[in-house]
């Protein structure tokens, strides 16, 4: 990287200064806390590593706000891309397959916005887990009648949406 000394309490100083307003902004694009903190960080990633001396860029601030803007449209990109390659690549029949082929915070990622919060983390638990419709049911406190509704609730919801 070869940041001198200065530079680097200068980098420290605009981190200081901007983080807050630009994860505050990326959270009103992104509507999701985790994803506008990793945004934030990805555009000091690139701004660390930027070829050159990053002092000689005249507004710090804008740059930053410009390049957040950047590396939010490639996040939305990169999402809405998942989504539609997953549309197409599988059949709906086959969701267990679909969400056992990602990691937990993919899923929560790919799929949060499409259902309500608590049918889907019960779904998981179903899927991902393996747990029996018995043990989802006590772990949420409720029948297994009322386990195999929301989780076939929530298959459709899916199902639909995703279609």
């Amino acid at each position: 990287m070869g940041n001198s000394i200065l530079e680097e309490e200068q980098i420290t100083k605009l981190y200081q200064e901007m983080y807050g307003r630009m994860v505050a902004y990326a959270f009103s694009a992104l509507r999701d806390r985790s994803l506008a903190e990793e945004a934030v960080q990805d555009t000091f990633c690139i701004f660390c590593t930027k070829d050159g001396d990053t002092q000689q860029i005249e507004n710090p601030q804008g740059w930053l706000m410009r390049t957040l803007q950047n590396v939010m449209r490639n996040m939305k990109r990169h999402r809405a891309v998942m989504n539609r390659l997953i549309m197409e690549s599988i059949q709906m029949e086959d969701l267990e397959k679909l969400l056992s082929y990602h990691d937990e915070e993919d899923v929560d990622v790919l799929y949060e916005d499409l259902a309500v919060y608590a049918d889907f983390q019960l779904l998981k638990r179903v899927v991902l887990d393996g747990c029996t419709m018995l043990e989802a049911a006590k772990e949420y406190g409720i029948t297994v009648e009322a386990c195999k509704k929301r989780v076939q609730r929530i298959r459709k919801l899916l199902q639909k949406k995703l279609r």
